[in-house]
């Protein structure tokens, strides 16, 4: 089995959001399961049903996080040049095609979220950034189309 790769900064997240779901969150919605367990017939209880819900979606997370956690590597170092692309690089880039300057955070898969400017590097533009150097050129083709971009800056996280 291939173990996913995580930043530091992604597992702490991760390890963080997961003692929160089982110290706070997890009590405090078996509370109100018995609570209104305790009001009577079950099968016409609403707010039983709900808190069960609540219940069994914490406990998917739970298990997810805890999945994820075992399963995973946390990389401090690589042995690309630090004048190359790669995991846990941060990553100024400028579209060809419109001039706009986008700042990206390489990570795995699991920490991804683009909209705060976490890339995959399993992402077909993160496929393309990997080993790349400060004026290189990447071409790639997402479902929406090519995109062409060209590497302005690279930093390592937290430099």
């Amino acid at each position: 089995m291939r173990k996913s790769l995580l930043t530091q900064e992604g597992y702490w997240k991760l390890l963080q959001e997961l003692r929160q779901l089982r110290r706070f969150v997890r009590p405090l919605i078996l509370a109100e399961v018995m609570e209104a367990a305790a009001d009577g017939r079950l099968e016409k209880n609403e707010s039983y049903w709900e808190a069960r819900s609540r219940q069994a979606q914490v406990d998917r997370r739970i298990h997810k996080l805890q999945e994820i956690i075992s399963q995973s590597e946390v990389l401090v170092g690589n042995n690309l040049k630090p004048s190359q692309v790669r995991f846990n690089s941060r990553v100024k880039v400028c579209n060809l095609a419109t001039g706009e300057i986008l700042e990206f955070h390489l990570v795995s898969s699991v920490e991804a979220d683009v909209r705060q400017g976490y890339l995959s590097i399993d992402s077909p533009m993160g496929r393309a950034l990997l080993g790349r150097k400060v004026g290189e050129r990447i071409g790639f083709h997402p479902p929406g189309g090519h995109r062409s971009y060209q590497v302005l800056e690279i930093h390592m996280a937290g430099d």
